[in-house]
């Protein structure tokens, strides 16, 4: 399978031709992580998006109460999907971090080429950052329903 065929299989360039995937095609790199591997960290510069053809990605979030360090996961990524679209966004920096729950086989782009050719092809770009912004508005709706879900918890404590 291409990569232009592997990019069609993925939320990110829903609504993009072939012809239109092949431009980024040429600057994708496939890389693989190990389980348990720290893809990305939350407060590290965003320069890299990732589009996963096998494995499982878990996004993360970091907090501390009191001594104790710990992380949740805010949500789980699997095959087709994306995760880095900070390195898209200013002020380009990741607001969670990712780690590979299992092996991990993806497609990595650079964030400033991306934009470049969004840039250079205003079509793709428009197609293409209307889709990174669906993801940000899901990020956003499921975060708001998990703090609501705390409050209403906390609610029924008092």
């Amino acid at each position: 399978m291409t990569i232009a065929e592997e990019l069609i299989r993925s939320n990110l360039f829903r609504g993009l031709s072939t012809s239109e995937l092949e431009k980024v095609a040429v600057i994708a790199k496939e890389v693989t992580f190990p389980a348990g591997f720290r893809i990305f960290s939350e407060g590290e510069r965003a320069e890299t998006l990732y589009v996963i053809k096998e494995g499982i990605i878990d996004l993360t979030f970091g907090f501390k109460l009191g001594k104790v360090k710990s992380e949740i996961t805010i949500e789980t990524k699997g095959q087709g999907d994306s995760v880095g679209w900070s390195a898209l966004i200013p002020p380009h920096i990741y607001t969670l971090s990712g780690v590979s729950r299992n092996f991990v086989q993806a497609l990595v782009f650079d964030g400033k080429s991306m934009l470049q050719v969004c840039k250079e092809d205003s079509k793709f770009g428009a197609v293409f950052m209307q889709n990174v912004a669906e993801l940000v508005g899901n990020r956003l709706t499921r975060l708001q329903s998990m703090f609501i879900q705390e409050v209403q918890r906390g609610v029924s404590v008092i």
